[in-house]
């Protein structure tokens, strides 16, 4: 540590703010380089009518940098492709290009266990302790308290959207409590925003993580469960108060509501030395005892459940949780995957480029028995722009081959139309897109950023699909997910 200068020591700090999806291993001793083709070359966006194929992003992380590094949503950045650890990806700017019709902020606490499961990173906490404990305790507490954490970050965001349509005149933002104020908003021109959360360690934690890792988590685990369960449920309730309209049930590391599947890419990992691997065998855990409650009372009181990064047992207990309630004369709820890919596309790219190396990476993804299930209550998909999670091939994985994965957008649409192939209408009603923009997701060179979603637009006609069927993609399909499942 002693021989790092000021500028590669702060690079490496940023390395803590990442879990979402991926790491920016440009902070860890390789930077990312600029591509030969430009931002602006790669994505000169086609004529567009926005009120008709205007995207409804299902995940976005705006908040988590302004929380971190107090960035503004009104200012203009310089994003790239790659991981983005500083500059804001979805500001004013970028916005106001007239490719986004609303949004889902998903709030999310950086976890304390990115320390103690990384060896970069165990070094470099007693540092970023000592030089900068603001940035340190914006990390989750790991006890009750990370609920009050969470909603400072949601205060941040509104806050943020207030000034920012204090700061300019080009585009006004609402921050939608429920669904008849997100519909109002787009019908009234302006741009909505959705609280939502991911991880539900942000609800609390039973136990420090750091201090028991992996434990699993049923009743017998946990004392007073119906006193611990009470004080979940009367958090999650406060959040559907504050207007949040969704939860994403796990991340990468275990809460006390669902066990995680890999949700850090390889090269990634590698790169902050961190050692734990998802196994089928050992890690396919269901819901907890709480998770179990938690989920119930998602449903009752309309919000909806996100079940990206969740393990595939506790994805079936969620569905079987639905479908029980047309016993009781309740209707099933939209579910969803708000940022993911398609099992079967990622085993095939993972079989012809790194001869199955990445198995146990592919439950990310969602399978098609998951998709037919999500096509059964009517739920909706994202696909993510993120090749790894797609495709099995990035551009650090094999140099080799890293020429043919700088580009995300020919991947996104064959994920569209694998996924929509396996869908029971085969008409585009359960795909959505979820970017992941600001979440240090490795983003390809022709879409890292808001003003790029018009190539991706024109990507889809030119894909022949049809502009009745795009607008399903990019807004619809969105807007039914959240009528039906945000609501009492």
């Amino acid at each position: 540590m002693t021989n790092l200068n000021r500028k590669d020591f702060i690079r490496k700090l940023a390395v803590i703010v990442a879990g979402a999806s991926v790491l920016p291993a440009a902070l860890v001793g390789y930077p990312a380089k600029a591509t030969a083709v430009s931002g602006d070359e790669a994505s000169t966006p086609p004529a567009l009518r926005i009120d008709d194929l205007g995207i409804i992003d299902l995940h976005c992380h705006p908040s988590l940098k302004m929380y971190l590094w107090n960035k503004h949503f009104w200012k203009k950045y310089n994003p790239k492709s790659g991981t983005n650890p500083f500059p804001l990806q979805d500001t004013v700017d970028e916005l106001s290009s007239g490719y986004v019709k609303g949004f889902l902020v998903a709030h999310y606490l950086v976890e304390a266990a990115l320390e103690s499961e990384s060896a970069v990173l165990k070094n470099l906490f007693p540092f970023i302790r000592r030089l900068f404990p603001g940035l340190a305790a914006k990390v989750e507490h790991e006890d009750s308290s990370n609920f009050t954490q969470i909603n400072i970050m949601i205060d941040t965001m509104e806050s943020q959207v207030h000034q920012a349509n204090k700061e300019q005149g080009r585009v006004r933002f609402v921050i939608a409590r429920d669904f008849s104020e997100f519909e109002q908003a787009i019908k009234d021109g302006n741009i909505p925003i959705a609280h939502a959360i991911e991880g539900a360690h942000a609800l609390g934690r039973n136990f420090p993580l750091t201090h028991k890792r992996r434990v699993p988590l049923d009743n017998e685990h946990v004392e007073n469960i119906d006193e611990k369960t009470n004080r979940y449920i009367r958090n999650l309730e406060a959040l559907k108060w504050r207007g949040v309209c969704l939860l994403t049930l796990g991340h990468i590391f275990v809460n006390d509501i669902a066990h995680p599947t890999e949700g850090i890419s390889p090269d990634e990992k590698h790169a902050i030395k961190m050692d734990w691997q998802y196994l089928p065998m050992r890690d396919d855990l269901p819901l907890t005892g709480i998770g179990v409650a938690v989920v119930e009372k998602m449903l009752d009181i309309g919000m909806i459940v996100d079940l990206t990064h969740s393990t595939p047992a506790a994805r079936q207990d969620v569905f079987r949780i639905n479908a029980n309630r047309k016993k009781v004369g309740k209707a099933l709820r939209p579910l969803t995957f708000t940022h993911t890919g398609s099992q079967t596309l990622f085993e095939q790219y993972d079989a012809r480029y790194n001869n199955g190396r990445y198995e146990n990476f592919k439950y990310y993804d969602a399978s098609d028995q998951e998709i037919d299930q999500i096509c059964d209550c009517s739920g909706v998909i994202g696909v993510i722009p993120e090749n790894f999670w797609l495709v099995a091939c990035d551009t650090k994985l094999d140099k080799h081959y890293a020429r043919l994965f700088r580009d995300g957008i020919p991947y996104i649409v064959e994920t569209i139309l694998c996924i929509n192939s396996k869908t029971r209408s085969k008409d585009f009603d359960n795909i959505s897109i979820g970017t992941d923009f600001d979440g240090f997701a490795d983003a390809p060179r022709d879409l890292y950023k808001p003003s790029q979603l018009g190539a991706l637009i024109q990507a889809l006609r030119d894909a022949k699909i049809t502009e009745k069927q795009i607008r399903k993609i990019t807004n619809l399909n969105a807007l039914r997910l959240l009528r039906e499942g945000w609501g009492s």
